[in-house]
């Protein structure tokens, strides 16, 4: 078994397409769309790593109904990073704010900067 993908319901496709693909490099894999829920998809990829970006017609926001993909986000995704400071530095320099970088409890630094729909993306310095 290997892993996959991670799906994001998003509010805006265009925009959260945007910010994976100028942020973090990702690029267009493939578009889809589910007729019977009103849905449109992306799948991008970065070095064999794929995110699946949904956006539905009808956005549910009751967080009672965990198991429907049309709840927006998730808690957060990852990326490693080799040298936190200057990728949180570029992200400022592109109009994007980090938090504070933290020592995490498995012994690296970590930041965090939101991406339009509020979904947390980690930056893991990799040591």
């Amino acid at each position: 078994m290997t892993f996959h993908h991670v799906a994001i319901t998003v509010n805006n496709l265009e925009e959260s397409i945007s910010f994976y693909k100028d942020f973090f490099g990702f690029e267009f894999v493939k578009e889809y769309a589910r007729e019977d829920l009103g849905a449109k998809a992306v799948l991008l990829g970065l070095d064999g790593v794929h995110i699946e970006l949904w956006y539905f017609d009808d956005m549910k926001v009751n967080e009672d109904a965990l198991d429907d993909i049309r709840m927006r986000g998730i808690r957060h995704i990852a990326f490693a990073v080799a040298d936190l400071g200057s990728v949180i530095a570029q992200f400022k320099e592109k109009g994007l704010e980090a938090t504070e970088p933290k020592l995490g409890a498995s012994g690296s630094n970590y930041s965090f900067v939101y991406d339009p729909n509020g979904v947390a993306v980690e930056l893991y310095e990799v040591k």
